[in-house]
């Protein structure tokens, strides 16, 4: 009975702690619907998980207009009708991957687990994801490039997630639905190519079950597998991280670069992985490009012995001061609000230098050598970010610019209220007084600070933060470089 597999799943994996409050995604598709059924049969009193309380949550995506709003309705009164409380929401998701250029699927994706984990505050989050979903969510991290850990798929519990269908296949809950006399809500989007996960689900999986009917089994087999290779893995990660990682936060992770370097280099990169995932609320945005590149950035860092910094993906930023590696996350928003009026502004030509009003700084912005600027456009052509690092060390207070975006006359001043800035890597542009707060500039030091601005936007906060519309890239055709002195 799927009932009684359920619920020995959920004692197996431990998911329904005692005297807890679970909270249910539930869009009114069949999973969810099963879902929350399944979970209602049995939690509470005289069940077998008596002391767990449930409450549910839908996200209006407004995918699909008056469609979305029916659905909406349709999903509170069947979930009232259980006597389990509701809340609903409502983002704009269309407008939501407009205006941060994402995928409509990403961006339903980002919105929803905001929306859950807000309504959740701290407490335990059930979603629907089954033993289908787990085929399709390991082919789709095999096309995307993943490592280890995204060919395992994905967990029972996940950091504030819980899972309990995971072993569950999609036919079994349609019959469960059927049983019940469950009447899901079909949602349109479902069978939307747009999105790639249908794309998998409704041509890739059928074209390879014509060549192994067995594909699906495969494929967990093969992911229960590398699971235990990969739990073996993270236990050596957590026998490492005491001697690598020097602290760790949720928004700062510190790190001694010599001792990363010396482990072995799986290692290397599944310790910088964990902490990039601690970072990003439990799911690391890095791929395996990315650690190709980490590597290479270490290692000239580790030679060269300059301060160094990197943006990357998920809006962390990674630091190396001597000896010294630090990842940072700058949150999407900030609460704190702070205002300061603004100095005097400095005109600054290229090339050309001048004392930053009422700051103890000096900004220079200077042309590179023709022979050095000739071999970095080279290095930029081929994407050898190696070579470019070494023709151009970047530090903490020294960076270099796509000079023709930036234009041959900078401004430079201390901030004031509503500056904005791109940072590198990311689609929309920030408050300057959340990056600093994020950052933990002291706040004696963010009035002091030197901003730099090509015409009306902001392209550097010196020391910190360097704009995306002014990155090196293989399309540049004249580098400048921007360094402010004491």
């Amino acid at each position: 009975m799927l009932t009684d597999r359920v619920a020995a799943y959920i004692v197996r994996h431990g998911l329904l702690p005692p005297q807890s409050e679970i909270l249910v995604a539930v869009s009114g598709g069949a999973d969810s619907l099963c879902l929350l059924h399944l979970l209602h049969s049995l939690c509470g009193e005289g069940r077998p998980f008596p002391t767990v309380r449930l409450f549910a949550a839908h996200l209006n995506h407004r995918l699909r207009g008056e469609a979305s709003e029916r659905d909406a309705l349709a999903v509170a009164r069947l979930v009232s009708a259980w006597g389990i409380p509701l809340i609903i929401g409502s983002v704009d998701v269309p407008a939501l991957a407009r205006r941060e250029k994402r995928s409509l699927e990403e961006a339903a994706r980002l919105a929803r687990y905001a929306f859950l984990r807000e309504v959740a505050r701290g407490r335990l989050i059930a979603v629907a994801h089954q033993a289908d979903d787990q085929v399709e969510t390991i082919l789709l991290h095999l096309l995307r490039g993943s490592g280890l850990a995204g060919l395992v798929g994905m967990a029972p519990l996940q950091q504030d997630i819980i899972r309990p269908l995971l072993e569950v296949s999609r036919a079994e809950i349609l019959a469960y639905c059927q049983q019940q006399g469950l009447q899901p809500i079909e949602d349109e989007s479902n069978r939307d190519l747009r999105f790639l996960r249908n794309r998998v689900r409704h041509e890739l999986l059928p074209l390879l079950e014509q060549l192994n009917p067995g594909i699906r089994e495969t494929l967990r087999r093969s992911a229960e597998v590398l699971r235990v290779d990969l739990e073996w893995i993270e236990s050596c990660v957590s026998q490492s991280w005491s001697a690598v990682v020097t602290s760790a936060s949720e928004e700062v992770v510190t790190m001694t670069v010599p001792t990363l370097l010396a482990q072995p280099l799986s290692l290397q990169r599944h310790l910088l992985r964990r902490a990039t995932a601690l970072l990003c609320g439990g799911q690391s945005p890095l791929e395996p490009r990315h650690y190709a590149l980490l590597t290479a950035f270490l290692q000239e860092a580790q030679r060269s012995r300059a301060e160094r910094s990197l943006d990357l993906p998920g809006r962390l930023q990674l630091q190396i001061s001597g000896s010294k590696l630090r990842l940072c996350h700058y949150a999407l928003s900030r609460q704190t609000v702070e205002t300061t009026s603004g100095g005097e502004t400095l005109l600054l030509p290229v090339p050309g230098e001048g004392q930053v009003p009422g700051t103890p700084w000096r900004a220079r912005a200077v042309p590179l050598a023709p022979e050095v600027e000739q071999a970095a456009l080279e290095a930029l052509a081929r994407e050898d970010w190696e070579a470019v690092w070494h023709l151009l060390p970047r530090t903490r207070y020294v960076v270099y610019i796509d000079g023709e975006a930036a234009g041959p006359l900078l401004q430079v001043r201390t901030r004031r209220a509503g500056d904005r800035i791109q940072p590198l890597g990311m689609q929309q542009s920030r408050k300057v007084q959340d990056v600093l707060v994020d950052a933990h500039v002291p706040r004696s030091e963010r009035d002091t600070l030197p901003l730099f601005f090509a015409d009306s936007h902001c392209i550097w906060i010196a020391g910190l933060c360097l704009a995306e519309s002014v990155r090196l890239s293989r399309t540049t055709r004249r580098i400048v470089q921007l360094s402010v002195s004491r």
